[in-house]
């Protein structure tokens, strides 16, 4: 099955493009996801907040920065995680360590900041219409 390499999602065959991002997906399995850094478990870390995700869609939204900045090897936290299946959570800060904070925004902001490629096979409407 093809997959987005930027994403890490697995697509059906005869799908060309992720839904997300719009990348050139490749053949095959995505590879495996680096091993999780428990960050709660370690001692003397500074977490910050790195995004905070809003809305209705907040807790999926945070998941997948999450699953991006762990690709990337930055160990990240998203508050509130264990709580979401008991109690509607709308707002959502994904946390990562003071060190990784730069960097994770780079990340997140070259994958999610970025704008969503428009559909072909949607007509441009014409000016005065």
């Amino acid at each position: 099955m093809p997959y987005c390499a930027q994403c890490l999602i697995e697509y059906v065959e005869g799908t060309a493009q992720c839904e997300d991002c719009g990348a050139t997906l490749l053949p095959g399995s995505p590879p495996e996801a680096p091993p999780r850094v428990i960050l709660t478990a370690e001692k003397d870390v500074k977490l910050v907040p790195v995004r905070l995700f809003i809305g209705g869609t907040a807790q999926m939204d945070a998941e997948l920065a999450r699953n991006i900045l762990q690709s990337q090897r930055i160990p990240c936290f998203v508050q509130g995680e264990t709580s979401a299946e008991l109690l509607p959570v709308l707002d959502v800060p994904l946390l990562v360590r003071e060190d990784d904070a730069a960097r994770a925004e780079r990340v997140l902001q070259e994958y999610l900041d970025v704008d969503a490629p428009s559909n072909p096979e949607e007509p441009e409407s014409a000016e005065g219409e």
